[in-house]
This record gives structure tokens, C-alpha cells and sequence, in this order.
């Protein structure tokens, strides 16, 4: 299998992506046929791998963005097509009239969008998205793509904030002079270069869903299953995503509640019969202001990431693999082992430990915010993740 596949060229920006050479190391020996499944999918770096080399695929995620830009990035497409398209969006968005405009009736939401946008741009973004949303054409999706991907960017674009790409969005200017029109057109031209849609072998399936209630999906349905579950409190996806989704017709309340049920997100759960009792995965340094409270969440991300490992275990044949890639967590000072908690809990589901490997986070992919510490000790652990290769009983 070629290591220079466009997996490695993401679409959209993602935090803390899946580096691709963990993907093609765990598809590499697979039987020709065999499916693959990643239950929280995220920008699509093992689907895209997979669909490359040949294998059929499944991604679920809660995240509509995640979705989208997977759903693109795997589809194959007329990139010709989205760059004329892309051209004839902006020339009806410049000629409707504003009494045409699709109107937030959400308040909370119309709030949001007055608050993270220029008027200029709320404007132009306004027209855009009227369009997008009364046409019905293969180019769509790639379309929405490209419209997101002038606004979850690093540097303020189409919005005041800066880091939305890095999950951190902060406001940074009252306006802005950025050209909507003329950036989506130049998105929508860089989308198209490089979906390569001639290197797309299989398919995928790629829907919104819950990695711990795989209600839908047969028992011994893959013989792999490959994802990176999110750290306990360390990367908010939907914070950053919500600048583009309020434009793809999603609520602020509606996102809002989706950020809080996702597994990872900071909830409490109180100690209870039948949950695992975390302690022993929490070790406290001096000042540190770990309460009740935040051992509560790693009550609640332990009992969310049983659930996971549960089913990926019985949707994963017997002898099949599973291959997930981790790290430890800082939670106001203390480290959360999740690499050990991860393990026994994926024993407890059936799952045995096969490999275990530790890897260098490359400087670029250092998404994550330093600890709250200056401690050598803590920082080093920030920079490695694990790679646990688990076989199904």
C-alpha cells in the first residue's frame, strides 16, 4: 500500500487529526473485503485511508461538520463541476434581493451570528447560504465544505475569531474586510484540488450517530475497527464548529446540546453501583485543584467510554481487530492515566490487549492547550500518545 496517499491531505481543518501513518499500519495485512468501521470518525483520516486501499468502510460521529467534510472527502466527485458550481453560487448570492434572504428565526442563534460576524460578512455569508440551501446537487456537500472552510480557520477570516481550526475561537476585531464571495470561490477551487477523487476505490457509509449506542449495526459486522476517542476535557470540537454549522442551518440550542452529551464533554457523575471506580486512575500533584466535581467527570468519561468499548466489541468479529489511539488527560493539575482505564475497560468488554506502543505528537499536531503545570514530568506526556492494538474474543 503506497504510503503517498491523499489521506494525508486533509480537506478541512481538524484539531488533533489522526495522523495517517497509524491508519495505513493498521490496514496494512487486512484480507482483501474487509470492512472497517471508525465509530467517532472525525474529519475522515481512517475513512479516507480506507476507501483508498480498497476496503469498504463505516463512520459514525456526533459532530454534523465531522459528517460532512467525511462524507465529502470520501465521495467520489466532478471537481470541475464544484468550481463552475461554486461560480454560479456567488453570481445568484450577489443578485438576490434581501427581502429573498433565508431569516434566523431562532433569536439565541441570530445573537450568536451578530456576535462572531461583521455585518459586511453576515451579509455576504447570508446570501451564500440562502442558496446552498435551496439547491439539491451532487456538488452540495462539497459546497458546504468549502463555505466552512472560510470560517473555521486559524486567522479571522469570514469571522472575528481567531483559532476556530483549533477548537479555542476567541474574537479578535469588531469588523472585518474579508471578501466572501471571492474566498469561498478560492476555498471551493482548493477543496477541488484535493479531493482526487480518482483514488477512491470503495465506499463509505458516514452518518451522524452515537459511538455508544450502535443500535443499527449488526453484531460481527467489521473486522477492524480503527478511531482515536476524544481526551477527557481537552478538545471541544463542536466550540469551534458551531461558527460554520449556524450557516448550515443548525441551532445554537441544538448544537449546545450535542456539545454537552458527547463523550469527553465536562459532566459530572456521581459514584454508583456498577460504575468503575476512577480513583485509581487519578494521581494529584502538589496544588492541585482536582474536586469532587472533576472526579465526577472522569466517572462520567470512564462509564461513556465502557459503553463505546462495548459495542465496538460486538460489532467487531471474533478475532478481529480494534486499534485506538490515545493519550493521558491534565485536569486542574492532576494526570488522568485514560491510557490505563482504557485498557481495563476494553478487557472488561472483551477486547485483549495485543500491543502497546507510545509515539512522539508531531510539533504540528500539538493541538492541545500545555498543563496548567510546568512540571517536566507532565509536559512530556502531553507530547506522546498511545497506539493499543486489541484483539476481539
Amino acid at each position: 500500500m503506497s504510503r503517498m496517499t491523499n489521506a494525508a491531505v486533509p480537506i478541512h481543518p481538524f484539531p488533533a487529526r489522526m495522523a495517517p501513518e497509524l491508519v495505513y499500519a493498521s490496514l496494512s495485512g487486512l484480507r482483501p473485503c474487509s470492512r472497517v468501521l471508525d465509530p467517532m470518525c472525525g474529519s475522515g483520516t481512517v475513512l479516507r485511508a480506507s476507501v483508498e486501499a480498497g476496503f469498504s468502510c463505516v463512520g459514525i460521529d456526533v459532530d454534523p461538520l465531522a459528517v460532512l467534510m467525511s462524507r465529502v472527502w470520501t465521495t467520489p466527485a466532478d471537481t470541475e463541476a464544484i468550481r463552475s458550481d461554486a461560480r454560479s453560487v456567488v453570481e445568484q448570492a450577489r443578485a438576490i434581493s434581501e427581502d429573498r434572504l433565508d431569516r434566523i428565526e431562532d433569536e439565541e442563534t441570530a445573537r450568536y451570528m451578530a456576535y462572531w460576524f461583521g455585518a459586511k460578512q453576515r451579509l455576504a455569508l447570508s446570501r451564500l447560504a440562502t442558496v446552498l440551501r435551496g439547491r439539491s446537487r451532487p456538488t452540495s456537500d462539497a459546497l458546504s465544505v468549502a463555505l466552512s472552510r472560510i470560517i473555521v480557520t486559524k486567522e479571522a477570516r469570514a469571522s472575528l475569531a481567531r483559532d476556530a481550526s483549533h477548537s479555542r475561537p476567541h474574537k479578535v476585531a469588531e469588523s472585518s474586510r474579508f471578501d466572501v464571495f471571492g474566498g469561498f470561490i478560492q476555498s471551493a477551487d482548493q477543496l477541488a484540488r484535493r479531493l482526487l477523487p480518482d483514488r477512491i476505490r470503495e465506499t463509505a457509509k458516514i452518518r451522524l450517530g452515537d459511538a455508544r449506542s450502535l443500535d443499527d449495526v449488526p453484531d460481527d459486522a467489521f473486522d477492524v475497527a480503527i478511531t482515536s476517542p476524544p481526551y477527557l476535557n481537552a478538545i471541544d470540537y463542536l466550540r469551534g464548529h458551531r461558527l460554520s454549522l449556524v450557516w448550515l442551518g443548525h441551532r445554537i440550542s441544538d448544537l449546545r446540546e450535542t456539545r454537552a452529551g458527547s463523550v469527553g464533554s465536562e459532566r459530572g457523575m456521581a459514584p454508583s453501583r456498577g460504575v468503575l471506580d476512577v480513583s485509581p486512575y487519578v494521581m494529584t500533584t502538589p496544588g492541585a485543584r482536582f474536586s469532587a466535581r472533576h472526579h465526577g467527570w472522569v466517572t462520567r468519561y470512564a462509564s461513556d467510554m465502557q459503553r463505546v468499548l462495548r459495542e465496538i466489541g460486538r460489532v467487531v468479529k471474533s478475532g478481529g481487530k480494534v486499534v485506538l489511539v490515545l493519550g493521558n488527560s491534565f485536569l486542574r493539575g492532576a494526570k488522568v492515566d485514560n491510557v490505563k482505564l482504557i485498557v481495563d475497560l476494553a478487557q472488561c468488554a472483551g477486547l485483549a490487549l495485543d500491543v502497546q506502543e507510545v509515539r512522539e505528537i508531531p510539533a504540528r499536531r500539538r493541538y492541545l492547550p500545555p498543563p496548567s503545570t510546568r512540571s517536566g514530568a507532565l509536559d512530556s506526556r502531553m507530547r506522546t500518545e498511545a497506539v493499543l492494538t486489541l484483539k476481539c474474543a
